[in-house]
């Protein structure tokens, strides 16, 4: 090109484009994204790509001004830099602003010919002088996407091309730009900041709002996260608009539907960019959670509506890729949520026939759950009844329930109640959140439906109703009686299974139980009805329990509560029961504040409103576990009253053996720990009545006999029960009664008795993965196990995790017993009376009081009266009305 043409010189460009912006105050720093800027400075070119508000501009500016060992070119670009003589001087007069150029290099003085990008030789003394200088510079252009002729472009790929020795270019765009950027990334010369990092993480977003000086609770801040998919805009407008906020809560469910601020910024920076036919065609595939091109199409009436959902993600990034095979798109969910809202305030009727297009689409493309959600929103009943009658079933068996629910909603109780299987259909969702009473009522109405030539399925689906409400109830009489005759029943066929199989495990055969709920599992999972093959895997865990086996236990809830959380099902039945079966596997594992966070996510369950009739049977074991796990962390007297008053609570309720001897045997074993004598022999007595000539009775019996220091009376009761001529419920109780020699042993001062007996408790455990009987057992065995490491062989290992399980719980001794006539000392010290009037009134002497006085101050570790009173109200050996107002006169004044 001549010279004359190369010589012109530079347009005058604005000073504010090339000065970097200033960090906001209290700007909040994102270190991890920085770290991430910092660890791509090798690579020659860096991309921030993310739509609108995404924060890209204020990353880079903070990196910018934190980060002074790298000089740097700053140039905001706009419309006007499509000129191409335009850009080139505002990028070399951004470049002439950083000290480390020499004054002599061509970047201060070369000037700008008048089509620089086309000018071979104007493009090679730029790239050459930058390849010459002596030291690196850094070049951001911001809003790269505001370039959109071809010349600038040109121009910018010859610099991504040749990537000069002293440039580190960064880009900043809010979609992707016809630059080579692929190749880069093949060279591994390209890093990235994309949309999904620059989205805000929940303490990113709670150090923005308390910036803005709006806290919310926990609940509330991961709410707006999700609302607003982490989007920085959203958040800095939605703290603006909480700060004026005297509601949180209503603003949040409102938000993005009538909040001014984001309205106006969605149209005025995003919306009102995009031409008018892929505005519209984004309205009106906001219908849709997601959409694939033959729905958008469906949709939109638009053959080329792949193409459409192509541009939206690759030109705004409006729109992501989703799913294993990326053939599905997701539009942002504020901008959904802005455009759907409009879009039934402008046009309510054309928002409903979407619906119905929607519905049809998903119908005749096998996909019920969609259909059902869009005909519910087209407002149309028929065609949610027509689907609701073909597709109750499967979806129920599938886990669809919330569908479900506000299909049945939509159809109206009206036609529930006339139609027998949408009843039963109910009744079953009714069940499965703990609302029995309601499903009593949907029960009542399909048999006043009942048709008079029902269907082999509709009689199995009835069959099987009744049986889960015997389930929930906990009547096991009535859940054997409704699945005897429960034959082939086609698409019913696992849930029949596994109800044929829940009943046998109630009733005792264990054998056939496991066989029908592990064919219940396969037939589930073939036919993929989700929900109830986590009903088995919850079920096969409760087998697995019974039978001693806690590592399957412990793997099978694992898993089913894993699916639970996966779908949303944590706050059914079902999900309560799955945790209660981890809160049991904790338990035996003795990990006791894991059992304690796993029970309370059951309790959460079972005491849900309008769950008070759910099965007391599970609700026996929660309260008891509490309580058990309770007093071995150190609350001892508190933990013995929970397992107490659940016991009491079940009153008349018929619970399964299990159930009984687990409440009996923890109860009993934590009365006379704590020398609570009558306590233990109360439980003694129901259980006698309850789970009579079981081995539970045995160890109950000579633990009580032990604590009286009977030790041969002990050794004798346990003997049947070691020997295997009685058997006990729980398989662990042999563990128990095991450890419970090891101290008639010990007591008798026979140590090789002791080791033996020691031995078989640590062999068995170790075998069920049940170390808690070892973990919580009395100071004398865990100093004979102590005694024996080095030479226990392969219980080793499980000795050894026993002991740092027991060091791991920090809970305090327990407290020596008080004997029964210290407690009827005990009980007299709240009240007036001199030492001498206890003595007449007990009839035994002065000394006699005085000794048993002085047992009981060094047993609860105290010196005076008042004291003692305070810490056997404290332990549970006094209840705090027997101290009266006695306690307030000072009773400490006569001792």
């Amino acid at each position: 090109m001549p010279d004359s043409q190369r010589s012109v010189a530079r347009r005058r460009v604005p000073r504010v484009k090339l000065v970097a912006p200033e960090p906001p105050p209290r700007l909040v720093s994102r270190v991890r994204l920085l770290t991430m800027l910092d660890r791509g400075q090798d690579a020659g070119t860096t991309f921030v790509c993310a739509p609108a508000g995404a924060g890209k501009t204020l990353l880079l500016t903070e990196w910018v001004s934190r980060n002074g060992s790298i000089d740097t070119a700053w140039v905001s670009l706009d419309a006007d830099d499509n000129d191409d003589s335009r850009f080139w001087s505002a990028l070399l007069d951004a470049l002439a602003t950083c000290p480390s150029i020499p004054a002599d290099s061509p970047i201060r003085t070369l000037a700008v010919p008048a089509y620089p990008s086309a000018d071979a030789g104007f493009l090679a003394e730029v790239i050459n002088a930058l390849d010459d200088l002596p030291a690196l510079v850094r070049l951001v252009l911001d809003d790269v996407h505001e370039v959109t002729a071809a010349e600038p472009l040109h121009g910018l790929e010859a610099l991504l091309r040749h990537q000069p020795a002293g440039l580190r270019l960064v880009l900043s765009s809010r979609h992707e730009l016809p630059l080579p950027l692929a190749r880069l990334r093949l060279d591994d010369q390209l890093a990235e900041v994309r949309t999904d990092e620059l989205r805000f993480s929940v303490p990113e977003a709670k150090a923005l709002l308390e910036a803005a000086e709006v806290q919310l609770r926990p609940d509330q801040l991961e709410l707006l996260v999700n609302r607003t998919e982490g989007w920085a805009a959203g958040l800095r407008l939605a703290a603006v608009s909480l700060r004026e906020s005297d509601d949180p809560d209503r603003f949040l469910a409102d938000f993005a539907e009538n909040d001014r601020a984001i309205a106006e910024y969605l149209i005025d920076e995003v919306l009102s960019r995009l031409p008018e036919d892929m505005r519209e065609f984004l309205r009106t595939i906001s219908i849709c959670d997601q959409v694939n091109a033959g729905l958008a199409g469906a949709l939109s009436g638009r053959s080329d509506a792949g193409a459409m959902l192509d541009a939206l993600e690759l030109k705004t990034s409006l729109a992501v890729r989703v799913g294993a095979k990326r053939q599905w798109y997701r539009v942002h969910a504020l901008v959904r949520a802005h455009l759907l809202a409009d879009l039934s305030r402008q046009s309510p009727g054309h928002a409903a026939a979407l619906h119905a297009r929607a519905a049809d689409w998903f119908a005749a493309a096998g996909k019920p759950v969609g259909a059902l959600a869009h005909a519910g929103q087209a407002n149309d009943p028929d065609r949610v009844l027509a689907l609701l009658r073909d597709q109750a079933v499967v979806l129920t068996l599938a886990g669809e329930h919330d569908v479900l629910r506000r299909a049945l909603t939509a159809v109206g109780e009206d036609l529930i109640a006339g139609d027998s299987q949408l009843a039963l259909v109910s009744a079953f969702l009714h069940l499965e959140v703990g609302e029995p009473d309601i499903a009593e009522l949907q029960l009542a109405h399909a048999e006043a439906a009942w048709p008079a030539r029902p269907s082999a399925e509709l009689d199995t689906l009835r069959a099987l109703a009744h049986s889960r409400r015997a389930q929930v109830g906990g009547d096991v009489e009535e859940m054997v009686q409704t699945t005897e005759e429960l034959g082939a029943a086609g698409v019913l066929d696992a849930l029949s299974l596994l109800h044929r199989g829940t009943a046998l495990l109630a009733s005792g055969q264990r054998g056939p139980a496991r066989e029908a709920l592990e064919a219940a599992l396969a037939a589930a999972r073939d036919s993929g009805q989700d929900y109830v093959e986590t009903q088995c895997l919850t079920v096969l865990a409760g087998a697995a329990g019974v039978e001693g086996d806690v590592r399957r236990l412990y793997e099978l809830a694992s898993e089913a509560d894993r699916q639970n959380l996966a779908h949303g099902w944590q706050h059914t039945i079902e999900g309560g029961s799955a945790c209660m079966m981890l809160g049991y596997a904790a338990f035996l594992r003795g990990e006791l504040a894991e059992c304690t966070r796993q029970v309370n996510r059951a309790a959460a369950v079972l005491n849900a409103d309008g769950a008070s009739a759910v099965n007391p049977s599970l609700q026996i074991v929660v309260g008891t576990l509490l309580g058990a796990a309770q007093f071995e962390l150190g609350d001892r007297a508190a933990g013995l009253r929970q397992i107490r008053d659940t016991r009491l609570a079940g009153g008349d309720a018929r619970f399964s053996a299990q159930q009984l001897a687990l409440c009996a045997v923890l109860e009993h074993r934590a009365a006379v720990l704590l020398g609570w004598g009558d306590a233990a022999r109360e439980v003694l007595t129901w259980s006698q009545t309850t789970i009579p000539g079981t081995g539970e009775i045995a160890l109950m019996k000579a633990r009580g006999q032990l604590a009286l220091g009977r030790n041969g009376p002990a050794g004798n009761l346990l003997r049947p029960l070691l020997a295997g001529t009685v058997a006990p419920v729980l398989p662990w109780t042999v563990i128990e009664a095991a450890l419970v020699e090891t101290l008639v042993a010990v007591r008798e001062d026979e140590s090789a008795r002791a080791r033996t007996a020691l031995a078989r408790a640590l062999s068995l455990a170790e075998s069920m993965d049940a170390p808690y009987p070892l973990v919580c057992a009395e100071a004398d065995v865990i100093e004979v196990l102590t005694r024996q490491l080095g030479s226990l062989g392969g219980l080793e290992p499980f000795a050894g995790r026993v002991l740092a399980l027991r060091r791991s719980l920090h809970a305090p001794p327990v407290p020596v017993p008080l004997t029964e006539r210290e407690l009827g000392v005990l009980r007299l010290l709240p009240t007036l009376r001199s030492f001498e009037e206890i003595a007449q009134d007990l009839t035994v002497s002065l000394n006699t009081v005085k000794t048993h006085v002085r047992a009981i101050y060094t047993k609860l570790g105290v010196r005076r009266r008042r004291d003692a009173v305070a810490v056997a109200i404290e332990r549970g050996l006094l209840e705090a009305t027997d101290a009266g107002a006695s306690a307030d006169v000072g009773i400490g004044a006569r001792r």
